[in-house]
């Protein structure tokens, strides 16, 4: 070892990578030093004198013989044999080659209802459950912005008799709406008389029935429009909510005047709230402002459904990546993120929200749930402190896309001062429009009454009304709520959230 050392090695060279050892091996000193190490090692004299090697001239190191894997045997072919199916190396024969092996041909699974056999009164009983956790119940407060106490407060819903703050208003609506099966359906027109009936919490988990109330051929005899009772239940049996909503199909079926008659369950959900109003009372109020009948309110939050969830823009679409890419991206610099998985959590499954290869930009749509949620969220914080709603209808006028601004405007209508406690009643009319700062944009600006007051919610009706008197809102009203809300009276005194 000395002599390696002179040499001009270290110690530690030895048990360097191979390289270093093959240099070391090539100098008089590195031989020297392998041949006596050879001599000191009995079963290496013994490996090389078996295989005739003489081991004073040879400077060739025998190595381990390294261990070899226990490869298994590959698995027999047979066990995933189907028959008719084209086997992994085998291409389909040219026309007019005969096959050898059998084919298959796929074929797609039709998971929707024959709306030709569907008549008023007949029943849909969803087969999926569903459990809200407080992931899906966070995600959605995120996307919607509210600050009502009922919904973000557990302690302010424990001192009311409730177990855990409720799920929003606008989660249970769309929840209550969203159909797995309606891939052919070719719009949704809105909602009608959509009741909180038993509050809702994380942990629930709810089940879906829909019953065909009307059927009626659209004007231009090419369509027709579907109205549904939707219910939601809990666990338990309990009907949580109810609306009625209506579709557009692209079917023409027999003329039909019946409307089959729902019965609506009680409103246990508002009559616990008013009977809570010393309750409430004692806990103060936080509405921020007073409102009054006749007064047109220009909310100032406006946002989009999915910006900072996908980077990159848009992809896809008939185009191809660079018309859809491009053009998304400098249009706002936002994807479909927030929309797709929104929509995935609902359990919709049309292709309109989330097909980008086949649908361009301004082919894809929001679904109407978000739109409404959208809308009502745009209005939270003017309206605040909102104990309970209900929409008495809602239409959807024009498409919202994925990347389109939203914000909203609210025209109070009515006041019912004489409910009980602080308590009051507001039915109002709020509009969410597109792509317009409402707040900046209309600050000056007057508007039809006709706007707020006609009971016409036809898309029709409203763009004509729109370019006749207000040309700024032509094409860009997205939704219109004819809706109730319970509140407290607000005080003197207003603080800023």
């Amino acid at each position: 070892m000395l002599a390696v050392r002179r040499a001009g090695f270290r110690l530690s060279t030895l048990k360097s990578p191979w390289w270093s050892f093959r240099r070391l091996r090539k100098t008089d000193v590195g031989k020297r030093w392998l041949e006596q190490n050879r001599k000191l090692s009995p079963s290496r004299n013994c490996s090389a004198k078996a295989t005739g090697t003489d081991t004073s001239t040879s400077t060739h190191v025998p190595h381990r013989k390294r261990k070899e894997k226990n490869v298994s045997p590959p698995l027999n072919a047979a066990f995933f044999k189907v028959d008719g199916a084209i086997p992994p190396s085998h291409t389909p024969p040219s026309q007019g080659e005969e096959s050898s092996g059998g084919w298959v041909v796929g074929e797609v699974t039709d998971h929707a209802i024959d709306l030709h056999d569907v008549r008023p009164g007949e029943a849909i009983d969803v087969p999926y459950e569903l459990t809200i956790n407080p992931s899906f119940r966070d995600f959605w407060q995120s996307v919607f912005y509210s600050h009502d106490r009922l919904n973000t407060s557990t302690p302010f819903a424990r001192k009311l008799g409730f177990q855990d703050q409720v799920l929003p208003f606008s989660l249970m609506l769309f929840l209550t709406g969203s159909m797995s099966h309606a891939d052919s359906a070719t719009v949704q027109v809105g909602f009608q008389n959509a009741i909180y009936h038993w509050p809702a919490f994380a942990g629930d988990t709810i089940t879906k029935r829909f019953v065909i109330r009307s059927v009626r051929v659209a004007s231009s005899n090419k369509y027709s429009i579907f109205s549904f009772h939707c219910e939601l239940k809990n666990q338990r049996g309990q009907v949580i909510f109810t609306a009625e909503k209506s579709m557009i199909f692209p079917v023409v079926l027999p003329a039909s005047n019946v409307t089959f008659p729902v019965a609506v369950p009680p409103r246990l959900l508002e009559e616990h709230l008013v009977s809570r109003a010393d309750s409430l009372h004692a806990l103060g109020s936080q509405s921020l402002q007073s409102l009054r009948p006749g007064q047109l309110l220009l909310h100032s939050l406006a946002r989009p459904l999915s910006p900072a969830q996908v980077r990159g823009g848009w992809e896809g679409g008939k185009e191809g990546g660079k018309e859809g890419g491009e053009e998304g991206k400098e249009k706002t610099g936002t994807g479909t993120g927030e929309s797709m998985q929104l929509s995935s959590l609902g359990r919709l499954t049309h292709e309109r929200h989330f097909n980008t290869r086949k649908f361009k930009r301004d082919e894809m749509y929001i679904p109407g749930g978000l739109v409404l949620g959208l809308t009502l969220s745009a209005s939270a914080r003017d309206l605040h402190e909102v104990l309970h709603e209900e929409v008495i209808e809602c239409a959807f006028i024009n498409h919202l896309h994925p990347w389109d601004i939203v914000s909203s405007f609210s025209y109070i209508k009515e006041m019912d001062e004489n409910i009980t406690g602080d308590l009051e009643a507001l039915t109002l009319r709020t509009i969410g429009v597109k792509n317009v700062d409402v707040h900046l944009d209309l600050l000056d600006q007057a508007f039809p009454l006709a706007l707020f007051t006609t009971p016409s919610l036809r898309t029709k009706h409203m763009e004509a009304l729109c370019k006749a008197h207000i040309p700024e809102l032509s094409k860009k009203i997205v939704c219109v709520v004819e809706r109730r809300i319970l509140r407290q009276s607000p005080k003197t005194e207003a603080f800023l959230l």
